[in-house]
Formats: structure tokens, sequence, C-alpha cells
């Protein structure tokens, strides 16, 4: 929710804060690189903690910074804000993803982790229309605020029910430690190859996901509060499509279901990116479609990259993964902002059209690594 709140507010704090949209890209950036930076460092040592601890570490830490995005008045400070909630947001995911792929067993995986990314589309479906309810009404500090005090108290919560995640330290498999790991994964052409096939499809929809706000509110034509319908919308739809798009992809196969929501993401990606004025229900259509596909194709991707590692060294590399992601999605953003021009004070978005041609090119070359890709049983040679 905190990673997701500052682009829907894009259009707002561009006009309160007096900037323009290359600033607001290196906003959204701030988060995600600094959030690969840690995630980077982490991938060196979380395989020698209990999982359940490494998160509540993190997550406590996360939820400081965000209590201080609430309390930044000026565009300095938040973005210094900003970076302190990445350091400890990076980590968060990746820990996740280790957790659920530790303690489901492979075939029922790509279901268990799209139960677990129902928390995105919950977030948009709940979080995002309350979150900005209160940001049009009271200023665009207080949903920050409201989720700093909820990340407590959901951190209390994670306390008292998760509990401890550490089979891969009392049962290790045999394996190497996390730096020869790490030094090892050149030499892994599946290792690579995943990291490579996460930054390309990262970069595919984070070009775009950005200045959609911005863009349905001065192109489309677009009231400022509707754009909570966008994300009620595509929150809702997420959520009944997440876990049946993983039951698919364990049944017929997750590289089958990817490159079905790859190709047809492309589709509301393009469509989107070149929206004239339309009705706000034709719009949602689209938003809709871009939200579940995209939710959709990250699924079985994410239990495709899951499956290169034994669950030894399964943190760093979901670590290291999630660095990758992080630091993409920055770069896709500063990238989007140079290519997307909206003039300070102006009441159009130029430009659009370019990073809609950018995702739809690194979703193509995705789906061509994703198929260069196999499984870790079927790579029995490998040094893993």
């Amino acid at each position: 929710m905190d990673f997701m709140i500052i682009m829907p507010l894009g259009e707002m704090l561009m006009e309160e804060l007096s900037i323009g949209s290359q600033e607001f890209s290196f906003l959204v950036a701030s988060y995600t690189i600094m959030a690969g930076i840690t995630g980077l460092i982490s991938a060196f040592f979380v395989d020698s903690f209990d999982r359940k601890k490494y998160f509540l570490v993190a997550y406590l830490g996360f939820a400081i910074g965000t209590f201080l995005c609430g309390f930044a008045d000026t565009y300095t400070g938040l973005i210094t804000a900003r970076i302190i909630t990445g350091a400890f947001g990076g980590v968060i995911s990746s820990t996740v993803i280790a957790i659920v792929s530790d303690v489901i067993a492979s075939e029922r995986r790509a279901w268990g982790l799209g139960i677990v990314m129902t928390a995105f589309s919950m977030a948009s479906a709940l979080g995002l229309p309350v979150g900005l309810y209160f940001a049009f009404n009271f200023g665009w500090n207080w949903p920050f605020v409201a989720l700093g005090t909820l990340s407590l108290v959901n951190a209390i919560a994670v306390y008292f029910t998760l509990p401890p995640v550490r089979e891969h330290l009392d049962n290790p498999e045999p394996g190497i430690d996390s730096l020869e790991f790490i030094r090892n994964i050149p030499k892994n052409k599946n290792q690579w190859m995943a990291l490579t096939y996460t930054m390309l499809l990262m970069f595919g929809h984070f070009a775009v996901i950005p200045f959609i706000t911005p863009y349905l509110v001065e192109n489309v034509g677009f009231e400022r509060d509707q754009i909570t319908f966008v994300y009620l919308v595509g929150g809702i739809a997420t959520i009944i499509s997440n876990p049946r798009v993983g039951r698919w992809a364990d049944r017929s196969g997750r590289a089958k279901v990817f490159n079905i929501m790859a190709f047809s993401s492309i589709v509301p990606i393009v469509l989107l990116t070149n929206l004239p004025v339309v009705p706000v229900w034709v719009a949602l259509i689209v938003t809709g479609l871009l939200f579940v596909l995209i939710g959709g194709r990250m699924v079985p991707s994410t239990a495709i990259v899951a499956s290169v590692i034994k669950p030894r060294n399964r943190g760093s590399f979901m670590s290291l993964n999630s660095s990758v992601q992080n630091m993409t999605a920055g770069l896709a953003s500063i990238v989007a902002g140079i290519l997307v021009t909206i003039p300070k004070g102006g009441h159009h978005v130029f430009g659009f059209w370019k990073v809609g041609i950018l995702g739809a090119l690194f979703t193509l070359i995705a789906i061509w690594m994703m198929s260069k890709i196999t499984k870790i049983s079927t790579q029995k040679n490998d040094q893993l």
C-alpha cells in the first residue's frame, strides 16, 4: 500500500509541491532504487536468520519510514523519507516470497503466491480508495500517517500469529554460503537468465504505471476523485483473478499461462497509453484489464523464478531478485519521466504513447527470455 499510494497521488503532488514530471519520477524511483540497494545487500546474509525475525525488523523500519513521509512538508523532505522507507521495504517482499516458497510444496506454489499477491489487489481495492479520500479531503500526508499506524498494528499481529520460519537453518540442504552462492550466479545460466527476465518484465510495466493518474486526469478527462474507481475496479478484479491464475498455472503449466497473460497484457498497455477522451466506464474497462493481466502474468513468473533455486539459498536469491525488480522499477520510472512531458501549470500529458511502446517491447523480450529458463529439476548438472 505504501509503495502504491505515491503513484495515484502524482497529479496532486506535482501541483502542491510545484514539481514537474521528472521530479515526480525521481520521487517514485527514490523508493525503488533504495529498496534495490538494500535488497542487494540483504542477499548476502538473509539466509542466516529466521525469516520471521528478519521480516519483523524490516517491517518496523518500514513503518517508521512511512510515518516520516506523513510528516514531510517539502519535496526534499518527502524524497528523503521515501528513501528511508525503501531501505527497509526492499527486503520485505522477497522475505515473504521466500517464506511462501519454503512452506508450500512446489506443485501448489503458484496458487500460494497468487493468494499472497492478492495483498496488492486488496491495497488497490480497499486501501487506495480510503487513502485517496483522506488525501483529497485532508491533505496528501494523511494516508502515510494512517499507513504507519496500521503497519505497527500489523507488525504486532505478525509477531503473535506467524510461527518461526527456520527450516532452512535447522535442516539445511547441502549447499554453499550466501556469498559463494551469489558469486556463482553468473556461472549458472538458469539463475542469471531468471534475473534478466525479471528485469525485462518489471521494466515492461513500470514505465507505464507512474503516469497513469496524471494521464487520466489531464488527457482522458477524469476528475481527481474519480481516480479511486481505477484502483477499486482493478483491485477487486485482481482479488478474483490472481488465485485463479495461480491454480490455472499449477494445473496447465506456468510457462504456458505466463505467455497467455503476457501477450494479452500488451493490448491494454497500448490502449491505455493512447486513450483519448472517453467515458469513465470505458477507461475503467481498459485499466481493469491492465491490472488483471499485469497482475496475472506476475503470478506464474514469480513461481518460475522461485523454481530455479533450492531452499538453502532461496532467501538470498529472492532478495537479489527483489533488488533487481526494485532497481528496474526505479530506472523505468526515470526513463518514463524523460519520455513523458507535463509542463508546470499545464493541463496535458505529452509522450505517454512512447512508454506504451516501450512497455510492449520489453514485454515481448521478457516472453522470449522466459522460454529459455528451465526448472531446477531439469538442470541437475548446474551448481546450485
